[in-house]
């Protein structure tokens, strides 16, 4: 397998990518409130507010994203006295010096022996962190955990981090307002319609008027769902393309760095045998990490859809670039370890 990437051009490119984006997902935000603003005659009321809650988002989710994730995956500072976590830290120092970076990343640990994998987050290569599982560190040797951390650093050193970061929380931005219409959609129906009733046993008077003022509020709320659940799921089909890319392009640093394409290829293979769900990851976690924290049966087929719809690329994929082979033969050998 020849490596002939130009390491630094695709860094520039992702940063350039990562404006792009962003600014694309403003855009979406800003035609999000638009169409709303347009249909029931309120601009630039929301169009304005949209925008305001993402950038809100944003500035959030790269000042205190880093702690969320960490406190969200029960993960700790390690522990320098242990054997295992002290020659985890000496690799990630020594893969960083190697790398270029002027800061190590900080190295945290989940107490999970059942539960092999890794991932990195932070916004940047100064505030970066790098974070494996228990099992992890007792199941790999040195040279496949050296593929592993090799592949989180590229994903620090490419910017993924940030660009993900990014394209997540305006994403969640969609998601929250989408939350907020349909709870107040539902609510409404719930309580409005009793109130509506209670209104006309009262007094007929008025009952259309306030019936056109319920019917109004009722297709305001369900048309903003409705757009929330449309634009959070391209961003979701954007996220997700976007993951799958960059975990390729974080292999073929990783093996730039080790100059082992087999310490990565033989780590993936014992992390698709021996490890099981992490039950505390989420799906707005799991696109962080080496492989599937999940264990999704999506990421380990190749159709059209899951294409669209998996976190990742097939590990047998991944497997077959780094050791130039066949996929099916990789395939065939990772399904014969399972029986």
């Amino acid at each position: 397998m020849g490596f002939t990437v130009d390491f630094h051009a695709e860094e520039e490119k992702n940063v350039r990518k990562t404006f792009f984006l962003m600014f694309i997902f403003l855009l979406i935000m800003a035609l999000f409130g638009l169409i709303i603003d347009i249909v029931f005659a309120l601009f630039p009321i929301f169009t304005i507010v949209l925008l305001v809650v993402a950038l809100i988002q944003v500035l959030i989710s790269l000042k205190r994203g880093k702690q969320v994730v960490l406190r969200s995956l029960q993960a700790r500072p390690l522990n320098a006295e242990d054997f295992d976590e002290k020659q985890l830290k000496n690799i990630v120092d020594e893969l960083a010096i190697a790398s270029g970076m002027a800061v190590p990343p900080e190295v945290y640990v989940i107490d999970n022996d059942k539960v092999l994998n890794a991932f990195a987050t932070g916004s940047n290569r100064e505030n970066s962190v790098v974070c494996v599982t228990t099992g992890l560190l007792k199941t790999l040797n040195r040279e496949e955990t050296s593929g592993v951390i090799a592949h989180e650093l590229s994903h620090i050193i490419n910017r993924d981090v940030l660009l993900m970061t990014v394209i997540s929380s305006l994403l969640g931005a969609v998601v929250i307002l989408k939350i907020f219409a349909l709870r107040g959609l539902f609510s409404y129906l719930r309580f409005g319609a009793y109130r509506s009733v209670a209104g006309r046993r009262r007094s007929s008077k008025g009952s259309k008027g306030g019936d056109k003022s319920a019917l109004a509020i009722i297709v305001f709320l369900a048309a903003v769902a409705a757009l929330g659940t449309l634009f959070s799921f391209v961003g979701r089909l954007t996220l997700l393309a976007v993951s799958r890319t960059r975990e390729y392009f974080a292999d073929s640093r990783a093996v730039e760095l080790t100059r082992n394409p087999y310490g990565l290829s033989s780590a993936l293979r014992k992390i698709w045998s021996g490890s099981e769900k992490m039950t505390n990851a989420s799906v707005a976690t799991a696109h962080l990490f080496v492989s599937d924290p999940l264990k999704r049966k999506i990421n380990n087929r190749t159709s059209f859809i899951s294409n669209l719809f998996s976190t990742h690329p097939p590990i047998h994929s991944r497997i077959a670039i780094l050791e130039n082979r066949s996929e099916e033969d990789v395939k065939n050998e990772l399904f014969a370890l399972n029986k």
